[in-house]
């Protein structure tokens, strides 16, 4: 209640700008982007998983997911 939310009013205006430096390695001078969010991605199903199964007592560790005590 003490701290307002900055408005258009008290944040400076912003720059936009772009760097472009072409790879040496590459004939067209591209870089990959690569795969940002694919580390993330199975990270987060694992904890939606173990949320869901948290009242039955089961928290699958690894992956595949398997439930513990599945005979897998």
């Amino acid at each position: 209640m003490d701290y307002l939310l900055p408005t258009i009013y008290e944040v400076p205006m912003t720059e936009k700008a772009a760097i472009v430096t072409p790879s040496p390695f590459s004939p067209l001078g591209a870089k990959g982007v690569g795969e940002g969010a694919i580390h993330t991605t199975p990270a987060a199903i694992m904890c939606a998983i173990n949320d869901a199964l948290q009242p039955l007592g089961s928290e699958p560790r690894r992956s595949p997911l398997r439930p513990t005590g599945s005979g897998n």
